[in-house]
């Protein structure tokens, strides 16, 4: 399988590897940002995370769509606390779950990577969630724990389900593009 691994395993792929001209409109920011992104088309980059099991994906795929005049919502941290309550009272936690529920409301766009070796369990909780939005869009390859339950969901509800990282990139561009020019007219 290809994979845009950032710094660790397999080296990206050729296509991955080729990045654009960065347009100076697009914006990437993630859960600490306070940044005002106005009419900018929005994609959220959900799904796997899990320190250490999940590579940087995010970053990878953020280059690639980085010649866009559009706003990326990346909920990794560099530095995830392992010492919050998992309790809504914890103030951190609240934050992080209410930025990703903001963003992911907001988006036009939401990407869901499963990645093989990972359980991303409050992946499963969004694809639950945004399943009937019209506006996911699903990578799930051969090796993800809940593969048949993703695939199900995906059949049932009509959403996108791809298994390969580039043309998963390829396909979020397209329909990128297409919100864009949408938007232009």
């Amino acid at each position: 399988m290809k994979f845009p691994e950032t710094g660790q395993g397999k080296p990206l792929s050729p296509y991955m590897a080729a990045k654009p001209e960065r347009h100076s409109a697009f914006i990437h920011c993630g859960p600490l940002d306070k940044v005002d992104v106005g009419d900018r088309v929005r994609i959220f980059l959900g799904g796997s995370i899990e320190m250490g099991k999940a590579p940087d994906w995010q970053a990878a795929f953020a280059d690639k769509i980085a010649f866009l005049p559009i706003a990326a919502f990346n909920p990794r941290r560099i530095h995830w606390d392992l010492n919050w309550k998992q309790d809504i009272k914890d103030k951190n936690l609240h934050h992080q779950m209410d930025w990703e529920m903001t963003n992911l409301d907001e988006a036009d766009l939401i990407i869901l990577y499963l990645h093989p070796g990972t359980i991303s369990p409050i992946s499963l909780l969004e694809l639950g969630r945004f399943s009937r939005s019209g506006k996911l869009i699903v990578c799930c390859p051969e090796g993800y724990h809940r593969r048949g339950n993703v695939q199900y969901i995906c059949k049932k509800d009509d959403v996108l389900l791809l298994e390969d990282f580039d043309e998963l990139v390829q396909t979020a561009i397209a329909k990128l593009e297409e919100i864009f020019g949408k938007r232009k007219k």
